[in-house]
């Protein structure tokens, strides 16, 4: 079961008076070989993705989808940035669980990863990590 937008820890850790503020992100999809004899739907699914992310970022939601594609043909990305709020409206749509569901029967290893980004979130990530290390002794 995935996690709604009010349960993404992301979502809660930017507070300005007491409100959740979205941050910076990058929602990376990640995906391996094409299943043997399901090529040709492979593609049908993909561009049904690429489509689908070209409307969000129509809409305002997101960056255009930026597709990947390793130089061996073994496997590829897309990427799309946004704010976590919104980016998390089309994770958690209908539609985009379906083009999930399509995409795990046509390659290996389908998933999705959550990355902030921008110089405010870097920043903090590496004030966390460093006081983080300074309490365990290792800095």
């Amino acid at each position: 079961m995935r996690a709604s937008t009010k349960e993404r820890t992301f979502e809660k850790s930017g507070h300005e008076g007491g409100i959740a503020m979205a941050r910076d992100a990058a929602l990376v999809t990640t995906f391996g070989s094409i299943v043997r004899g399901r090529e040709a739907k492979s593609l049908e699914v993909f561009q049904g993705f690429l489509t689908f992310l070209g409307k969000q970022a129509a809409e305002g939601r997101c960056s255009q989808p930026e597709p990947f594609f390793a130089t061996d043909a073994s496997n590829g990305m897309v990427i799309v940035r946004g704010k976590t709020d919104a980016l998390a409206e089309i994770t958690d749509s209908e539609e985009h669980d379906k083009l999930l569901a399509k995409g795990q029967m046509v390659v290996e290893d389908l998933k999705i990863h959550w990355y902030l980004t921008g110089d405010e979130e870097i920043e903090r990530g590496t004030r966390i990590f460093a006081e983080a290390a300074g309490e365990l002794g290792y800095m």
